[in-house]
């Protein structure tokens, strides 16, 4: 049976951990493999780690190098030796039967990740669902199908609530820097995956209450809005081959631009300027990344494809 580590970041959670930790211990001690608890802490300027071990002793805590948001993880894949990293953010809850149904794919040679599915902090709705990759006017984005909540593969898996292969992780040198500090990075992450030939998988019976945006400090207006687009066309120019000509996709950015300064939101066309112009900087640094029209689909078919339940 392959060992788990269920993996949490923290930076300053104290008051997130105090839900999270007692039900993560409840989950681990409901599985009947090896299952440990780890905080990886980013550097906490509160006494987030007295505190764990003062409250919680059986919770082991590695402090990380630095506060490296998501990227502290590719430190941490190195360290352990467990067979399977549950990557979880601070600002959840566990459900009691977590763990098993989340682990249970990895029977298969071929899965490097599973999610679980999430609903809100007050337990009332889905919030996540698996993702499949469409576009419009040339501008590719992913679709959450948060009300079909059936085991199915996934474009990707949430960076928050998903597990991975960790030697896998290793292969794939972990979460890239491209997309530093934050979004888009998990499905980068998965994206690479299905390049490799394995597989992404979301499953609906693990279940996390989640608040929304809870581990993530918002500083200054739009701020998660922005880093979300930033990221999302550099994973689009890096990864994704061109589904139009790019006289139709120049012209619909132009006209969402123009849509977006009659509306006085400045912001958008300023940030896909500044990122273009990133882009342009390192693209050579990146060559590898993109895909063809033949292996996307072929992926998308993959993706498309039904998951088999493993044995129990």
């Amino acid at each position: 049976m392959k060992s788990i580590c269920l993996a949490i970041l923290n930076y300053n959670g104290r008051n997130h951990l105090e839900h999270l930790l007692p039900t993560a211990c409840a989950a681990a001690k409901n599985f009947a493999g090896n299952c440990s608890v780890l905080v990886l802490d980013n550097r906490s300027t509160d006494p987030d780690v007295e505190w764990i071990k003062r409250k919680f002793p059986t919770v082991e805590v590695l402090i990380a190098p630095k506060n490296d948001f998501l990227f502290s993880y590719n430190w941490l894949a190195e360290k352990r030796t467990e067979d399977i990293l549950v990557l979880l953010n601070n600002d959840l809850k566990l459900s009691p039967g977590f763990v098993q149904p989340l682990v249970r794919h990895f029977s298969f040679d071929d899965v490097f990740s599973v999610t679980a599915t999430s609903r809100d902090w007050d337990d009332r709705i889905f919030t996540w669902g698996a993702n499949h990759l469409k576009s419009h006017h040339g501008i590719y984005y992913w679709d959450c199908e948060s009300s079909r909540q059936e085991l199915s593969h996934t474009l990707f898996c949430s960076g928050g609530f998903m597990a991975v292969d960790r030697k896998k992780f290793l292969e794939l040198d972990g979460f890239n820097r491209l997309f530093w500090p934050a979004y888009s990075e998990d499905l980068d992450l998965c994206f690479r995956a299905w390049r490799k030939g394995w597989r992404c998988i979301f499953e609906p019976k693990s279940i996390v209450l989640h608040r929304e945006s809870g581990s993530w400090s918002v500083e200054g207006d739009n701020r998660t809005a922005r880093l979300c687009l930033r990221t999302s066309l550099l994973f689009q120019w890096a990864s994704l081959p061109p589904s139009v000509s790019r006289l139709e996709s120049g012209a619909f950015v132009a006209l969402t631009m123009w849509r977006k300064l009659c509306r006085a939101e400045f912001w958008w066309p300023r940030i896909c300027i500044s990122t273009f112009l990133e882009w342009n900087r390192q693209r050579s640094n990146y060559l590898g990344m993109m895909t063809s029209p033949a292996e996307l689909e072929k992926i998308q078919a993959r993706i498309a494809e039904p998951v088999i339940t493993p044995a129990e």
